[in-house]
């Protein structure tokens, strides 16, 4: 597929995003005003499930974020560390709720985003985690500070079609209930997210530890409400409303609960009788205004995303095809040439095959430095003389050059000036061009050219009292 292809098609899906969480934005605003005009506490109703989605769509975002970097990942050398690193590292402007990432290997070591190695293989067996692909774990302790409660949002590192690491983004949970942003009544509410399944509580703004649902309350229920069941529902996944009294200080809290849609996982949010009652005058406007900056900034978003993922795509595949030393395209490249250009050549193709003379003297003599400028040098007169050509370094001491429409005499008349211009910096090539015909492949192009290659590297060797080339 063709990057205009793939281009139109991101840009299509992002469209298309963008429109279905616009038109379930605004459905929700209609619906929620309607409510609020029937009953005064459907704000509390629409918040619950604002807060639910905003989380929700924290986790779901790390989890892009945190895939995107297991797919750089998987595309590094095992033993590149300082990749694997950099890119531990790359995403901390983006993410929501994670802190720190780590990187579970398959030896049970972690690696830790600053660098610091961990054995955990006793408590993390590589092979269980690898099982569950990826996931969301519930309530943990972490490995780095045993009194820190913790949630992993996990990915698998694969590579050819193989699990060779987990990557976790860390959710340390006390931290996040402390900066998690409560949006319902101003600020004047507060939010639970409670792990139906345990009864753990996972965040917390209204209290300043963690605890579980199963914990003894303070606060009574009202009539026709019963916590037992609160309790019960959300184990169960359901949502629900509660309503209660505090015993010390008698004041009254509403509360709605409904699924997050991650687990067995429940957000709840609370507000007092006083802010319920407050009135709705001006909550279709502000409820309409947020439902536009949710738009903007999640189109924004799917944009960087997007952006950000062909970025690195496209970086990686032009490192992986460009050669290091001398600039030109590598073997890799020149064989996926081959490998594409199968059809019936024109009879202006032309093949120029180089070999370097004397590369392992000078670096016997000289050293690998020289011969690398050496290398550079052939590769810069190359590219000189043919700009418009596609030049590849197919071995150590040898490229190929493919002239774009020149004729025989304008080739080697060229390749005169690059062999003039080496000279005069004490540098040496064997040549060989072969010019293509009708039914010629380009395989049979190469040949021809290596071949007369061959003929002047045997000669060159011949008047310097050396044995053949090959």
């Amino acid at each position: 597929m063709d990057n205009r292809k793939r281009n139109r098609i991101l840009l299509t899906i992002t469209l298309v995003a963008v429109a279905l969480l616009s038109a379930v934005i605004f459905s929700f605003v209609r619906r929620a005003s309607d409510e609020m005009e029937q009953y005064s506490f459907g704000e509390l109703t629409a918040a619950t499930k604002r807060t639910a989605k905003d989380y929700y769509d924290t986790i779901q975002t790390d989890k892009v974020i945190l895939s995107a970097m297991a797919d750089l990942i998987a595309l590094q050398k095992q033993d590149d560390l300082d990749a694997v690193l950099q890119i531990m590292n790359s995403c901390g402007a983006e993410r929501t709720f994670i802190s720190y990432v780590e990187l579970l290997l398959p030896d049970g070591r972690m690696l830790h985003q600053v660098g610091t190695w961990y054995d955990v293989s006793a408590l993390r067996p590589f092979e269980a985690e690898a099982a569950r692909g990826a996931y969301i774990s519930a309530r943990i302790y972490s490995f780095l500070a045993p009194d820190t409660l913790i949630v992993r949002n996990a990915v698998p590192v694969v590579k050819n079609g193989e699990t060779v690491a987990m990557l976790y983004g860390v959710i340390p949970l006390e931290e996040t209930s402390r900066s998690f942003p409560v949006e319902p009544y101003n600020g004047k509410a507060f939010v639970m997210i409670v792990d139906g399944t345990s009864g753990d509580i996972l965040l917390d703004t209204w209290h300043d530890t963690l605890g579980s649902m199963s914990d003894p309350s303070s606060r009574k229920t009202l009539k026709g409400y019963s916590y037992e069941q609160a309790v019960d529902n959300i184990s169960h996944g359901r949502s629900g409303d509660m309503r209660s009294v505090s015993q010390k200080t008698g004041s009254i809290t509403y509360m709605h609960y409904k699924p997050v849609g991650i687990n067995n996982w429940s957000v709840a949010v609370g507000v007092s009788e006083e802010t319920a009652l407050a009135g709705t005058r001006d909550v279709v406007t502000t409820l309409y205004l947020m439902a536009f900056i949710v738009g903007v900034a999640f189109f924004a978003y799917m944009v960087y995303i997007i952006w950000y993922l062909m970025w690195s795509r496209r970086s990686l595949y032009q490192t992986s095809i460009k050669d290091q030393c001398t600039g030109p395209l590598n073997r890799s490249a020149y064989e996926r040439y081959l490998l594409k250009s199968r059809r019936r050549l024109r009879a202006s193709a032309a093949c120029i095959y180089v070999d370097v003379n004397g590369l392992h003297e000078i670096n016997n003599r000289q050293g690998h430095a020289a011969g690398d400028q050496m290398l550079r040098s052939v590769a810069e007169q190359l590219k000189k003389h043919f700009p418009d050509a596609r030049l590849f370094r197919i071995g150590g001491d040898e490229f190929v050059v493919f002239p774009a429409g020149a004729s025989r005499e304008r080739v080697e008349a060229s390749m005169a000036q690059v062999t003039a211009a080496l000279a005069e910096q004490g540098f040496s090539i064997s040549y060989g061009l072969a010019v293509g015909h009708a039914v010629m492949g380009l395989n049979d192009l190469v040949r021809e050219a290596d071949e007369r290659m061959l003929e002047q590297k045997r000669a060159y060797y011949s008047e310097h009292d050396r044995r053949e080339a090959r």
